[in-house]
């Protein structure tokens, strides 16, 4: 499903804890993560919400965290 579809709350959620991955990881950014990692986005962020337990989705569009 497409980040954007998803209910306000819901995004909201993803958008916490990719928040609390990135500063628990110290990483600046997605793209600094990806690269450490070196994973690709939709694959870093399908980590990022089976670790916190939330829904699947697509990465945004705009990448807020990038």
């Amino acid at each position: 499903m497409r980040f954007e579809e998803l209910a306000p709350d819901v995004r909201y959620r993803i958008e916490r804890a990719a928040s609390r991955f990135l500063v628990a990881n110290r990483y600046v950014s997605l793209d600094d993560a990806c690269q450490s990692l070196n994973l690709a986005l939709p694959d870093l962020w399908s980590r990022i919400l089976e670790e916190a337990g939330l829904p699947e989705s697509d990465p945004p569009a705009f990448a807020p965290f990038a």
